[in-house]
This record gives C-alpha cells, sequence and structure tokens, in this order.
C-alpha cells in the first residue's frame, strides 16, 4: 500500500500498523528520470534531473517539508514547482493533489500512484529515495481499483540507420517490479505505426534521420496498462550524429550535423553510445542461462580510451556489488559499487568467474574517449537492469 494514497480509514489501520518501519532515511543527491502520465496524455515527458539536499516545503511552512533527495524532491525539480496538494500532518507528507495541472483531489475518484524503476513504491513520495539511473513515475489510479494497473516498458536500440530494421520489445511490469510480455501494445513515431506479437516484440523500420520519439500503449480492449515512450538517435549512415563518425568527403559534414570545426574533436550528448551485446534490459533469465560474459562496443566520434563496468545485484533485501580485483561479489551498501576497468578501446569483453546466482542485477558501462567525452547513465544503453531467478 502505498502512503501518500489519500487517507481513507481502512488504509489510515493498515499503515499506522505496517508502515513505519519502510520510511526511508535521506540519501544523497541523485540523477534520476521523472515522468508523469495524465489520464488521457502525457503531462511531463522523462526529464532527467539530479535530485539536491535543499528541502522541499510546498505550503511555505518550514516544518511542513520534505527531503530534496526525494521522489517528492525529483518531482519538484522536474515540474519547476508545477504540482500541489496539503501537508498530512499524520504521516509527515503531502498528499499530491495536483500536477502539471491535472487535478485528482482526495474523493475524486483518482489518486496519484508513484513507482520507482517500475516497481511500486511501498512508502510515500516523500519517503522514497530513488538511486541514480532510476525512473520516478506518477500516473492516475482509480480509488476503487483492487490494484493500480503496471507501467508500460519499451526496449529498442538508443540509435538506429535510416531504413534499418529495428527490433523492440514492450514489457508491463507487476507491482513487484516482475515484466511479461506485452502483446497487442501499440508503437506510434516516426511515421510509423505497429502493434507487438504474442511476446511483446515488433520490428520496425524509421524513414527519417533526428531524434525519434516512440509512444507505447497498451492493447486495445486488453488489461489497464500505463503510457510510456523512448527516443531513439537516427542517423543516416556515417552522417556525424549519434555517435557514427562522419567520412571524408561525405555531403554531409561533421560541422553541418553536429555543429563543430572540422578538425575539432566533437563534444555532445551521443559522443559516446554503449551498445551491450550480451545482456538484455529488463530481461529475467533462468539461472543456467544467465549471462557468463558481459561484452558490446562503445559508439564514439574518435577514439575510445578506456571502459570500465560496475556490476551490483540485490537479492532478498541484501546487496553485493562486483570487485574486479578479487573477481567475486562483496557486501555492499546498497545502490553503490566499485568500477572495474575491462578496456582501453572500444569493445570490451569480461568473462565473470562463475554463474550469476537469483537476483536483480545492475550493470553500468562507463567510457570516456580521447576528448575528454563521458557516457552519459541512461537506461537501456549505459545502465542495463536484468534479473536472474
Amino acid at each position: 500500500m502505498r502512503m501518500y494514497r489519500p487517507v481513507a480509514v481502512a488504509f489510515s489501520a493498515i499503515c499506522v500498523a505496517g508502515c513505519s518501519a519502510a520510511v526511508a532515511s535521506a540519501a544523497g543527491p541523485a540523477t534520476v528520470t521523472v515522468r508523469v502520465e495524465g489520464s488521457t496524455e502525457t503531462k511531463l515527458p522523462a526529464t532527467q534531473v539530479t535530485t539536491t539536499t535543499e528541502p522541499v516545503v510546498e505550503d511555505g511552512i518550514p516544518a511542513d517539508s520534505c527531503s530534496g533527495t526525494s521522489a517528492i524532491g525529483a518531482l519538484q525539480l522536474a515540474t519547476n514547482g508545477d504540482w500541489s496538494g496539503p501537508w498530512d500532518a499524520s504521516f509527515s507528507q503531502y498528499e499530491i493533489y495536483s500536477i502539471e495541472g491535472e487535478e485528482h483531489a482526495f474523493g475524486s475518484g483518482y489518486f496519484w500512484d508513484l513507482w520507482v524503476d517500475h516497481k511500486a513504491s511501498e512508502v510515500g513520495a516523500c519517503e522514497a529515495e530513488p538511486e541514480s539511473g532510476q525512473e520516478v513515475l506518477f500516473y492516475p489510479c482509480s480509488e476503487t481499483a483492487t490494484e493500480c494497473p503496471g507501467p508500460l516498458g519499451i526496449e529498442a536500440p538508443a540509435t538506429a540507420d535510416v531504413g534499418e530494421a529495428v527490433d523492440v520489445t514492450v514489457k508491463q511490469y507487476n507491482a513487484q517490479g516482475e515484466p511479461s510480455p506485452a502483446a497487442g501494445a501499440s508503437i506510434e513515431g516516426g511515421g510509423v505505426a505497429t502493434t507487438t506479437e504474442s511476446q511483446g516484440h515488433a520490428t520496425l523500420k524509421l524513414t527519417d534521420s533526428g531524434t525519434v520519439t516512440l509512444k507505447v500503449s497498451g492493447a486495445a480492449g486488453g488489461p489497464p496498462a500505463v503510457r510510456t515512450e523512448t527516443t531513439v538517435c537516427v542517423h543516416n549512415g556515417n552522417d556525424g550524429t549519434c555517435g557514427t563518425q562522419a567520412q571524408a568527403g561525405s555531403s554531409t559534414s561533421t560541422t553541418s550535423t553536429v555543429g563543430t570545426t572540422a578538425g575539432i574533436p566533437y563534444k555532445g550528448e551521443y559522443a559516446l553510445v554503449p551498445k551491450p551485446t550480451s545482456v538484455i534490459d529488463g530481461h529475467t533469465y533462468k539461472r543456467d542461462q544467465a549471462p557468463r560474459v558481459l561484452s558490446g562496443s562503445i559508439l564514439a566520434h574518435t577514439t575510445v580510451t578506456s571502459v570500465s563496468l560496475t556490476l551490483r545485484r540485490e537479492y532478498r533485501g541484501h546487496c553485493y556489488a562486483f570487485d574486479g580485483v578479487s573477481a567475486r561479489f562483496v557486501s555492499s551498501r546498497c545502490g553503490t559499487g566499485k568500477p572495474f576497468k575491462v578496456s582501453s578501446d572500444g569493445a570490451f569483453s569480461y568473462l565473470l568467474p562463475g554463474p550469476l546466482r537469483p537476483g536483480r542485477y545492475v550493470l553500468d558501462i562507463a567510457a570516456t574517449d580521447a576528448a575528454g567525452n563521458y557516457t552519459t547513465l541512461a537506461r537501456g544503453t549505459s545502465r542495463i537492469v536484468f534479473y536472474v531467478r
């Protein structure tokens, strides 16, 4: 039960008995993505923010404050404060009534539900402390619903060539963060409209270069689902965009496409794009089929100088991180891990010493190049989340 839901009598009884232990202590600032889905439209597209330690005081009363590193702190930054709701002294947090102009106050029939990293939050937005790379999602849920609908998630490449066949996968998450194939899901964007097959897969071709947003919604007549979206950087061959290197004498120069001067190394958003090949984001592996090799490549404009990996495991409330020196998992504080270098060029491959045990895994891929660029933490490219059962 989520504590930020408007407090009904039955809900109050449950929370008083069992929610106090779930309250999280304030963590440090984190770079997260915030998205708000309204009843009929996306109110706030995926927006990346870095939380701060500045308290959130919506009503102007200093005592009524939430940590700036909380989910409500992330919402405050992403919406520029465009949300409102009264302070609930019983639970020491704000009840969120309105976000980006869409209102769902207590007794209206809906409330704002909160999910963090594709999992229903068990605490309120004032207590939830998202980690770097996670998504914070708010959307309206019916007050009479037995269970709020799960959000959709799409797996798609970060980059694609014009006309290239692009394979995408759509999944729907349950409250525990477990994914299942989303059959019949609708995918639209870049002049493309298609639906997924029974296992949630679809193949599409994007015909226009540039940044394309793929919007995903649930199957018509199917179970309720929360919309999602992702972006794909579409390049036209080696045109100097999306991490490709423009060829000398080509009709599209580096200057015209990425705004750099010939001979000056490119620095920008897509300067370094990881492409993992051995692990699929959001995938659940059987233990005997879990990957032993962590491999992939880095798309870059110039020479890649270093690739490091960080691998973390969470299982039954305990957290571990892979230590590259001892080549084994060691106990660690949740959300932390020590990077270990695996390559000095654009290709990497690392053989794990043994099979992965059950749990939730987070693989971060960090790379640098000769121009001083660093990879940006982004789900599906430089951050891969997968599961072993």
